[in-house]
């Protein structure tokens, strides 16, 4: 059986780790709360940035074509052509590029549960130490 102190004291660790426990949950809450609004943003700017720039692109090269039709009709569309390929290219070493710049979901809540897991094996080799009784001088030595 366990004497009081010891079922008290059991008890506060109980609700010391209960509470840190629901802490983080409430971080993780708001970090995949924040994720969740920056990605809808990016997606829908990401959409009106791809149909602007597919119906702009897709009137350049029309209008270079129309333009070139009686004499290089063959080049511009290859030139429309090469100038899609690069476009493509380019917006995918750039959306490569922002993927890897992103940090990593629930990094904040990660780090805060590594830092209570530490502060849990400190708190419990401190415990297992004891404490540390003082040495008394030695009666021939100096006081």
């Amino acid at each position: 059986m366990l004497n009081p102190n010891s079922r008290s004291a059991l008890k506060r660790v109980a609700a010391s780790l209960l509470g840190m426990g629901q802490t983080r949950l409430e971080l993780m809450g708001v970090e995949l709360a924040q994720a969740r609004q920056a990605t809808v943003s990016t997606v829908l700017w990401g959409v009106v940035v791809v149909m602007a720039t597919a119906f702009a692109s897709l009137f350049l090269g029309m209008a270079m074509v129309v333009l070139a039709w009686d004499s290089h009709r063959l080049a511009a569309i290859l030139a429309c052509m090469v100038a899609y390929v690069l476009l493509a290219l380019w917006g995918y070493s750039r959306l490569k590029a922002a993927l890897a710049a992103q940090p990593p979901l629930f990094e904040a809540t990660i780090a805060e549960f590594g830092r209570d897991r530490q502060a849990i094996l400190d708190s419990m080799s401190d415990t297992a130490s004891g404490p540390s009784s003082p040495t008394a001088p030695s009666a021939g030595g100096p006081i």
